[in-house]
């Protein structure tokens, strides 16, 4: 594959890119996270039309300096069109995130459950000396304090 078609690929306007597809690949924890704007959106239909003419995938670390050439070669409308697809996105976002509201999850728990019950762990219970611990930090703080002080001020002298 050379550079002349990488840069040979031509985004289709209007974009073929749904909605649909475009959220497909999110899943129920990424629902909160906004929409991919118009230029990760191109970056995608870059990426949808390149596979389809060359038929093999390449790294997006290789195509990404591509795809922003590209981006930034492309006239107003087209921007335009992918920023309208991003606020559909962002719109879809907002139902989807409104319906899992509406259907909350509700988790019923049985006394005679048979769920196990965590461990308890009594091997970390005293490890700390909570006294050694503060007698550590006192006389750390106090001498740092005394000597601060008979070093800067010298009272009574």
């Amino acid at each position: 594959m050379s550079i002349n078609e990488i840069l040979s690929i031509n985004v289709p306007y209007p974009p073929e890119l749904t909605v649909e597809e475009i959220l497909s690949r999110r899943t129920d924890e990424r629902l909160g996270s906004r929409a991919p704007n118009s230029f990760f959106i191109y970056r995608l239909a870059y990426i949808k039309e390149f596979k389809k003419r060359i038929g093999e995938s390449i790294s997006m670390t290789k195509i990404s300096p591509y795809v922003s050439l590209s981006w930034s070669k492309e006239p107003p409308e087209i921007k335009e069109a992918y920023k309208r697809l991003s606020n559909w996105v962002e719109h879809r976002l907002i139902e989807m995130r409104q319906k899992n509201q509406n259907n909350p999850l509700v988790f019923i728990h049985h006394e005679n459950s048979s769920l196990p019950q965590p461990p308890v762990n009594d091997d970390i219970i005293g490890i700390v000396d909570e006294q050694a611990l503060f007698d550590y930090f006192y006389y750390y703080y106090y001498y740092l304090y005394y000597y601060h002080y008979i070093n800067y001020y010298k009272p009574f002298q």
